[in-house]
């Protein structure tokens, strides 16, 4: 989060357009350390698993307790592939050097596309004027223990559920428009999972989705124990 909120838009476009959500991020995670102990990673950990959620996807269980990282390189365009056009030559390569592999990126695009398709989707509402509380801020949601699933973890953008449903967009827009796909789903080893795998598997996308999750959160540094030091300082880059 870091590293986008200070990044340069000259040299590193490819972090420009995630920076209205690394600002919403930061704003949470300052309501949230008012009455819990949180790190940035579990907040972007469960920003990603809400997004999901409320898009039409599976509920993911959000592992807490890791560090974020104990210093910030600075970022470089070079250095961060572009999500939005999902440019295979750089992405591929920066899962599987990670020790994810094809498969994922299939599962995490295509949940990117049915993502897409449900905000694209939403009516253009005009923004109520937000009264600040007694803390001085604006109202955000933060997860609740009590209640029902809404009172819970808020409320779905839609009724629509996550299924085979955005292959099938990606297979048909191939046809009529590659460009208009993400690059990853001309790889070969990708295509094979989402087009030869994913596509005529209805419910096969969302049971995988959260162990894909899970396994991208993994990476990094997490606190397990151990001494006060360690709570205290810093995880490594991998995030």
């Amino acid at each position: 989060v870091t590293k986008i909120l200070t990044s340069g838009e000259s040299s590193n476009k490819n972090l420009t357009p995630l920076k209205p959500a690394a600002v919403t991020l930061v704003e949470i995670a300052k309501v949230m350390k008012r009455s819990t102990q949180v790190t940035m990673a579990d907040v972007v950990s469960f920003a990603g698993a809400e997004a999901i959620e409320s898009s039409g996807g599976p509920r993911i269980a959000v592992q807490l307790g890791k560090l974020d990282p104990a210093t910030t390189k600075e970022a470089s365009g070079t250095n961060y592939p572009n999500l939005e056009d999902g440019e295979r030559a750089t992405i591929v390569p920066a899962f599987k050097k990670s020790g994810l592999t094809e498969r994922e990126v299939a599962i995490l695009f295509g949940a990117l596309r049915a993502m897409d398709t449900v905000v694209s989707e939403i009516q253009p509402q005009e923004e109520e004027e937000q009264e600040e509380n007694e803390m001085g801020d604006k109202d955000i949601f933060i997860p609740s223990s009590f209640g029902g699933p809404s009172d819970i973890y808020g409320k779905k953008l839609t009724e629509m559920k996550m299924d085979n449903s955005a292959f099938l967009s990606i297979k048909s827009d191939l046809k009529k428009s590659p460009k208009s796909v993400p690059s990853v789903f001309q790889d070969e080893k990708v295509a094979e999972w989402a087009l030869g795998y994913y596509v005529d598997k209805k419910k096969a996308f969302a049971n995988d989705l959260p162990s894909c999750y899970e396994k991208l959160m993994s990476l990094g540094q997490r606190y397990t124990g151990g001494k006060v030091g360690s709570l205290l300082g810093g995880g490594d880059d991998n995030f």
